[in-house]
């Protein structure tokens, strides 16, 4: 018969090796792969079958001061028209982390170019 001792130690052991498989670390993705945040790209293409969860983060890299990134709502994206207060990225470099569940819309809030496809829709899970 095995000790407590031997059965805490052997509970301890069979948690650490299964901990790995059911948590996830956040992940990063790069908007666009390769192309980047760019006029031209099918970004419900290159969203669909992503599942991305709560602390994700968004990588939006693109040419400074020829596009941006505006966070905003459902409404605005369909529109395509920014907000006078939404949250608007324009370093060429933007990484937003995703920290609830939820849609999160995204659009080029220059002129003409959410009309011409530079919007993303992600659904985010907690």
């Amino acid at each position: 018969m095995a000790s407590r001792a031997t059965v805490l130690i052997a509970t301890a052991i069979a948690v650490a090796v299964l901990l790995p498989a059911t948590v996830s670390a956040a992940a990063a993705y790069r908007v666009g792969d390769d192309s980047g945040w760019d006029n031209g790209v099918d970004y419900d293409a290159w969203a669909a079958g992503k599942k991305f969860k709560v602390g994700d983060t968004l990588e939006f890299l693109y040419s400074e001061g020829f596009h941006n990134v505006v966070v905003v709502d459902a409404q605005s994206y369909a529109a395509c028209a920014v907000p006078s207060n939404a949250p608007t990225l324009a370093s060429g470099d933007d990484r937003v982390a995703l920290r609830q569940a939820g849609r999160w819309f995204f659009i080029c809030g220059v002129e003409g170019h959410c009309d011409s496809g530079m919007k993303l829709a992600v659904d985010v899970h907690g």
